[in-house]
């Protein structure tokens, strides 16, 4: 009996082993299938086709991109399928730097070894690149939408800004680009640009921040003034020459390989699609860049914020968005012509916000245009009603989407470039929203840029940093750098921080950046002497400027108060619940009494004229001092009370 039970457990054992082996060889005989289609279809980096997964038992498996051990970090799945079902990539769709295979998994467990079944990229269609092997990174955000008037649509504004500053850190992304609508401007543009700067100050990112100009910030107030506001606030490129131009578009010329960066502005309308957005002189000006630039071994990028109407990533097919640039306006067709005639520029662009699992997102309008990427939003993705036909903004009112803020991670190699579309909230990346788009810079020598002209005077090498210094705070050592211990670059650390909490509205600025990195570096830093000179270097720089920007703001009482004040603030600071009181200065032409005020325009960006009573009170308005810009109030003009003018009063 014994002999026999012993046969039988081995018997059995036999079974189970059996029966385990026959489960795993049902998954491991699972298959997947891969037609690669399109034009590119020989080219590596280039996902378009048809993937078939087949042979495995009933339920619903995920697909991801994996090196060879596992699923990709950071990779959102790209489909799930069930057996016998298929899911297709679109043109330009991106197979990812380090994937070497596809793999399908039920389950938590994403490694290759455990998966349902795997395909194997051929080599010709894989990337060359690791990650790590590229050129520069950065990030694109469109649609921030700050906004202080508390709209329902722009509630997570602040919070999904703070987040994409965040996950720009995480990835050491070089810079970052903006396509336009930064803030909502429903109440004037100047708080919440002060909003803005300070988000940007407070966050960890110490790379530049480059913006474009969209249609928000048209939305409420003269034109003029709204864009020399977009140029004051954001700082541009950081470049003083750039700024004193007064002009809200630029270039930017990327380090180390001369890339070209080309940042344009809708300069007219609040509804692009009523009117021409651009002047002649910015089409003159885009049209000569690309004429001296193409074909010059360079990428070359154009980041505006619009598009065009049943044109191009965003609304080539189907057109749900309402608003686009109208191609009836010659500017607009003139900038189309443009595009057209450069197929290797590749132009991002913003504006309708729509998600990123719609797909909306490449286009070279099968070759007769240039490369486009459409971008997202930062604030609020819109999601398609197709009853309607057009793009709702439901999702921002709706908790369930707190977490959905988008945008592109760029990765730029020696001769390809890899767009990843992705949540920036939990800072994945959606397969089915990363594009490929050919380089056409092959090699390059390392760029030196042109050293910029300073914001802030520059103190030389012979300069005594320990009397400038003392002469602002006290200090635990001189500041020649000697004997400096971890307590004195706390001690410079902490001071720093505080001036930069005070100076935050120069954020984007090279002597706010500079001192930024160096207080996050610092502790870090074995060479204790050479890091605290330079500390106290970069602080002296800045609080030398912070003694400037003393104005004088006028208003012209044509109301005839009694008295006047000017509520001064920012999103920090107030000059008090009543303001101040004006001083007179004199009667204008028409007998009204002109009044004026003094004061440092780096503590304050806003202003509020009343009668000391809050029973009449003026419009808010922005503030400038650039160029000595005075503003004075007229309101026998109701549409545009306020004039700048650029002489003294007295």
């Amino acid at each position: 009996m014994k002999t026999l039970s012993k046969s039988l457990a081995v018997i059995l054992s036999a079974l189970i082993l059996i029966s385990t082996l026959a489960v795993i060889n049902v998954s491991a005989a699972g298959k997947l299938s891969y037609t690669f289609t399109g034009d590119e279809k020989d080219k590596a980096g280039y996902a378009e086709g048809k993937i078939t997964l087949s042979s495995v038992p009933g339920g619903k498996y995920k697909l991801y991109w994996a090196d060879d051990k596992k699923a990709l970090d950071g990779f959102y799945e790209i489909a799930e399928l069930k057996s016998g079902e298929s899911f297709s990539f679109k043109d330009h769709n991106a197979i990812p730097a380090g994937a070497v295979k596809l793999i399908a998994c039920s389950g938590k467990d994403t490694s290759v070894k455990n998966a349902a079944a795997v395909y194997d990229i051929p080599k010709n269609k894989q990337l060359k690149y690791k990650a790590s092997d590229a050129n520069y990174t950065f990030m694109n955000y469109s649609d921030i939408h700050i906004d202080m008037a508390k709209n329902k649509y722009y509630k997570y504004s602040e919070l999904h800004f703070k987040k994409a500053l965040e996950t720009a850190t995480r990835r050491k992304a070089d810079f970052i680009t903006t396509a336009g609508d930064n803030i909502t401007n429903a109440d004037g543009p100047g708080l919440e640009f002060d909003k803005y700067q300070e988000i940007l100050a407070d966050s960890k990112y110490t790379g530049y921040v480059y913006e474009s100009s969209g249609n928000h910030e048209l939305r409420k107030g003269n034109r003029k003034d709204l864009l020399s506001t977009f140029v004051s606030a954001t700082g541009l490129d950081g470049d003083n020459n750039t700024i004193s131009k007064n002009k809200p578009y630029y270039t930017v010329t990327e380090k180390k390989t001369g890339d070209l960066f080309i940042f344009m502005a809708l300069e007219f309308l609040y509804s692009p699609n009523e009117g021409d957005e651009f002047t002649n002189e910015q089409l003159d000006w885009f049209e000569k860049l690309l004429k001296e630039n193409y074909n010059k071994n360079k990428n070359i990028y154009l980041i505006q914020h619009a598009l065009i109407q049943g044109y191009g990533a965003g609304d080539d097919e189907d057109n749900f968005y309402t608003v686009p640039l109208n191609p009836q306006y010659k500017t607009t067709l003139r900038f189309r012509n443009i595009i057209e005639k450069y197929p290797k520029l590749t132009w991002i662009s913003g504006h309708t916000h729509i998600a990123l699992k719609y797909g909306y997102n490449y286009s070279n309008m099968n070759d007769t245009s240039c490369n486009m990427i459409h971008d997202s939003s930062v604030c609020c993705p819109t999601i398609i009603n197709y009853n309607s036909h057009n793009l709702s903004y439901v999702a921002a009112s709706d908790d369930k989407y707190k977490d959905l803020t988008e945008g592109y991670y760029v990765q730029v190699f020696d001769d390809a470039a890899i767009y990843y579309g992705e949540n920036l909230y939990h800072d994945k990346i959606y397969p089915a929203a990363s594009y490929i788009v050919e380089g056409y810079r092959t090699s390059y020598k390392k760029h030196i840029e042109p050293a910029k002209e300073s914001n802030i005077d520059v103190f030389d090498d012979s300069t005594d940093l320990g009397a400038l210094a003392e002469l602002s705070f006290s200090i635990p050592k001189v500041a020649s750098g000697k004997n400096i211990t971890a307590e004195d670059i706390g001690a410079m650390c902490k001071k720093s921080k505080e001036l930069l909490n005070n100076m935050y509205s120069f954020s984007s600025y090279d002597e706010y950046i500079n001192l930024k990195k160096a207080v996050q570096t610092a502790p870090k830093s074995r060479d204790k002497d050479k890091v605290f000179k330079e500390l106290v270097y970069l602080y002296l720089k800045i609080s030398n400027y912070a003694k400037g920007g003393n104005i004088t703001l006028y208003f012209t009482n044509t109301n005839e108060w009694k008295n006047v004040y000017a509520k001064l603030f920012s999103s920090k600071l107030n000059n008090g619940k009543q303001g101040e009181k004006m001083t007179y200065v004199k009667k204008d032409a028409d007998g009204y009494k002109i009044y004026k005020i003094e004061f440092n325009s780096h503590k304050y960006n806003q202003v509020v004229f009343t009668d000391g009573s809050d029973k009449e009170i003026s419009e808010t308005q922005t503030i400038s001092g650039d160029n000595n810009k005075l503003y004075y109030m007229n309101n026998n003009d109701m549409f545009a009370p306020y004039y700048v003018y650029l002489r003294d009063y007295e």
